[in-house]
């Protein structure tokens, strides 16, 4: 099988598996600070979702090709940035409706909890201080302003759920 990993090419053993192949891709990569990040195995694209314990065991000889690409972090960070901000900007959307609701004293836990979720991935992406806005992120006040909420949802006290929202959450999350 031959091999392409960016402008690097090499043959691999007539022995080698599917899984000691891409190992030594994913080693390669790692030596120049890269993470792979596209794959095809005969022109036909390779995800991870493709990757299960039979593929692994697969014989290399029996493919012709592995072509991959690699990035570095921040290049996949910088190209990810538009999307993130946009996913921010929809889960803040989201937010806002709910703060509507709970003006009203309407409380529908369901979506608050799959908001909460959303919120979750907002704040793990901000651990990350190449996506986090500029200066303190403010991750821990984020995280006590959400135990609030959840303290005033337990109570059903819709008014101070919407204050948190509009006055400390939803400024907060916009990266």
């Amino acid at each position: 099988m031959h091999i392409k990993l960016d402008d690097e090419q090499w043959v691999a053993s007539e022995d080698a598996t599917l899984g000691e192949v891409l190992s030594e891709l994913n080693a390669r990569a790692y030596t120049k600070a890269r993470i792979v990040t596209t794959m095809m195995l005969d022109h036909r694209r390779i995800t991870d979702r493709d990757i299960d314990p039979q593929f692994l065991q697969e014989p290399s000889a029996r493919f012709r090709d592995l072509v991959a690409t690699s990035s570095t972090q921040q290049d996949i960070i910088e190209a990810a940035r538009e999307p993130i901000r946009r996913y921010c900007e929809h889960v803040v959307g989201e937010g806002n409706q709910l703060l509507s609701q709970f003006r009203m004293g309407m409380l529908d836990v369901s979506a608050l909890d799959r908001w909460l979720g959303q919120v979750a991935d907002i704040l793990e992406l901000m651990k990350n201080p190449s996506v986090a806005p500029p200066g303190d992120s403010g991750l821990d006040t984020i995280a006590s302003w959400i135990e609030q909420l959840l303290g005033a949802r337990q109570v059903r006290d819709t008014v101070h759920m919407a204050d948190l929202l509009e006055y400390e959450i939803l400024p907060r999350l916009l990266v």
